[in-house]
């Protein structure tokens, strides 16, 4: 069938070429493209103050992982807790950085369990990181988190590195303090599906300025000066274009945040009252990125296939973040010791559906009620299923 109309699943936050072009045309003049100009200076300058810590570059998220596990100690061949309920990048990291991957159990909200951490901690003597994710751009319970961990590295005589994957938690809080401060260091993604866009780039935030001198080396080949290589390292500078864009947006983030904030309210209202699907959690005290918007259906992988389709037939982008969990991925399966059911059946469940800064009220209104179409659809579906069983 054709959709009588389309609801893309993102739509990213860009400037127009009003807002830039005096930028771009200054750079594109006098050639100072890259290698640490003034409006990559400025952009770490203003991340920084926004957040209330240090802060640097680096050419992805992905990049700002590898960098802060090197940084911050990392031995090859250690071990490495994070949650298999994430995307492929943060094990990505793991992998590169010489450690070796622990996957952990997640709670209902999908973020990273606690409990299960602190088992794996106390089972696992050779942990030399911890990896937690802010999932969706909701924030992981970053106070039992750190009480955690911290307990861990008394008990062993060891320091134990606590990162936090915030590829999607640039403008997120917990009872107003901002992600960005918490554990060792927090990296952030500036991709086109994250709040704060630079179109590509990554951010590492600290309150440690050791730390950050250390990547700022590492991310120029491990220089420190005259071409003296002192620290591993790779090219994974931020242009200035890309500077410029991070900006601009920078700037406006809090218009945009607060207008998430309330269009994000009013479509879980909308999920729940005209649905039974079940939303994310969201509490009150947080400020939540959602950077996806996600919801769970009720029986399991039939169903959700059945949802994603019967939506991509009506023009409703949807995707499944994430399934499959990481430890089920053909690459990093080989490094799983044990099942993690919350995760395989929550995993199963997932569907994020359309949501973006400007997103319409007849949008939402669109996406709906084709969510409570496709229920009734899968509803009937399963009935006739039965009767024929029965008969």
């Amino acid at each position: 069938m054709t959709p009588t109309r389309v609801v893309p699943l993102i739509k990213p936050d860009l400037p127009s070429l009003e807002d830039v072009r005096a930028g771009f045309e200054e750079i594109l003049g006098n050639g100072r493209i890259s290698n640490f100009g003034k409006y990559a200076t400025a952009f770490e300058n203003e991340c920084g103050a926004y957040l209330g810590t240090k802060t640097v570059t680096v050419s992805s998220g992905t990049a700002g992982l590898l960098f802060a596990l090197t940084a911050l100690g990392l031995q090859p061949g250690e071990k490495v807790v994070f949650p298999s309920m994430t995307f492929m990048a943060t094990a990505q990291a793991v992998r590169y950085a010489g450690g070796v991957p622990v996957y952990a159990e997640i709670d209902e909200d999908l973020n990273i369990s606690p409990r299960d951490l602190e088992q794996l901690l106390a089972q696992n003597s050779d942990v030399g990181a911890v990896i937690a994710v802010h999932l969706y751009g909701l924030p992981a319970k970053v106070t039992e988190i750190q009480a955690i961990v911290d307990a861990a590295s008394r008990k062993r005589g060891k320091k134990i590195a606590l990162i936090y994957d915030a590829a999607h938690g640039f403008g997120a809080s917990v009872d107003g303090r901002k992600v960005g401060g918490f554990g060792d260091a927090e990296v952030f993604s500036l991709s086109v599906t994250k709040t704060l866009v630079s179109v590509e780039g990554g951010l590492i935030s600290t309150n440690n300025p050791e730390l950050i001198e250390r990547v700022r080396s590492m991310r120029n080949y491990g220089i420190k000066s005259n071409y003296n290589a002192h620290l591993p390292g790779l090219n994974s500078k931020m242009s200035e274009f890309h500077a410029i864009v991070g900006l601009h947006n920078l700037r406006r983030l809090d218009a945009l945040m607060a207008a998430r904030q309330g269009r994000g309210r009013w479509y879980f209202e909308e999920i729940r009252k005209r649905t039974g699907f079940q939303c994310a959690e969201w509490p009150k005290n947080v400020v939540h990125t959602l950077k996806d918007l996600t919801v769970l259906v009720r029986e399991g992988q039939k169903e959700r296939d059945d949802v994603i389709r019967f939506l991509g037939e009506r023009g409703v982008e949807t995707r499944a973040y994430f399934y499959p969990p990481v430890h089920e991925q053909e690459l990093f399966r080989q490094y799983a010791t044990r099942a993690l059911p919350r995760t395989e059946s929550l995993s199963r469940r997932v569907i994020t559906l359309p949501f973006f800064t400007t997103i319409s009220d007849e949008e939402i209104a669109y996406v709906t009620e084709q969510l409570g179409a496709a229920e009734l659809a899968c509803l009937g579906q399963r009935v006739a299923t039965a009767d024929r069983s029965f008969a």
